[in-house]
């Protein structure tokens, strides 16, 4: 009797293995960078929306108030509240119910003329905070909504330290979620800045801060006491600072910079405000901020 034929049996050598999983690596190695930079795209279109809907509410603001919000850094007008603070304030208002006509966008939400114990424009200060319908009335907005305007408070982004009664107080955070917001648990951005062009000056220098239409300081302000500057400092670290803080004002000056006119040296959006985001990364000054401009 024949022996029948032996049987060859199916199967991939170790050559085939290694021969698939240098393809498959190398595939990878092309598609990772193609997926990081669709992300990218996608992540600053988002950014530009939110930079158009922001846009469209400050010219709201200009026209209910005549003015946009104020952004120099003053500790004697304003106390320690930055330009981010007051942005978030035109736009939502200290509690989400919209600006309030008389405000002097001072860090203690007092109108003029008010002397200690008088109750803030925003809330009352004994609980519940009941509002009166002349109070209500007074408001103007909410000029985003509340739903998409990522409004964050400081001790949410940064904790509660460092902040004393501003704590609480809000920013508008970017699309760029790269911290966990403690309240929510969800991630959310860095603080946009907010620069208002000052359309009585005509320069655009970093020697000459200011002299110019937009002044650097205004994002750099100090929020307390400890020397922690909320505005320019990376989510990841409050101990980390940008060199944009003080000493190299050109990280804001050239990016922002029209190349079209160079005598004298003008600014993008010379005649309004300019927002910055931090990007990706979290730092402001770097490659990949976002601002509200094409250039």
């Amino acid at each position: 009797m024949k022996r029948g034929k032996q049987q060859i049996k199916a199967g991939f050598t170790l050559v085939e293995i290694l021969t698939a999983i240098a393809v498959i690596g190398i595939l990878l190695a092309l598609l990772v960078p193609a997926l990081t930079e669709i992300q990218k795209k996608a992540q600053n279109t988002k950014q530009k929306a939110q930079f158009h809907g922001i846009e469209v509410a400050l010219e709201a603001v200009y026209t209910d108030m005549g003015d946009y919000p104020p952004s120099e850094w003053d500790t004697a007008i304003y106390g320690n509240y930055a330009a981010p603070q007051r942005l978030a304030e035109a736009l939502v208002g200290r509690d989400g119910l919209g600006l309030h006509s008389d405000t002097l966008y001072h860090e203690d939400g007092m109108p003029a003329g008010a002397v200690p114990g008088d109750p803030s424009l925003y809330k009352t200060t004994t609980p519940p905070a009941t509002l009166d319908n002349a109070n209500l009335s007074a408001r103007k907005g909410p000029y985003l909504e509340l739903e998409s305007a990522n409004a964050v408070t400081l001790s949410n982004l940064y904790g509660t330290g460092n902040f004393g009664s501003l704590v609480d107080s809000y920013v508008l955070a970017d699309m760029y979620k790269i911290t966990k917001n403690k309240a929510t648990g969800k991630m959310t951005g860095s603080p946009i800045l907010y620069y208002r062009a000052n359309t009585n000056l005509v320069d655009h220098d970093d020697a000459s801060p200011l002299t110019s239409t937009y002044n650097a300081f205004d994002a750099t302000g100090t929020i307390a006491s400890s020397g922690f500057t909320m505005s320019v400092d990376s989510l990841t670290s409050s101990s980390e600072q940008h060199p944009l803080r003080n000493t190299d004002l050109d990280l804001f000056y050239t990016p922002t910079a029209n190349p079209n006119f160079t005598d004298p040296p003008r600014p993008y959006k010379s005649d309004s405000f300019i927002l910055h985001s931090a990007g990706p990364d979290g730092l402001y000054g770097t490659m990949d901020d976002v601002f509200n401009f094409e250039k």
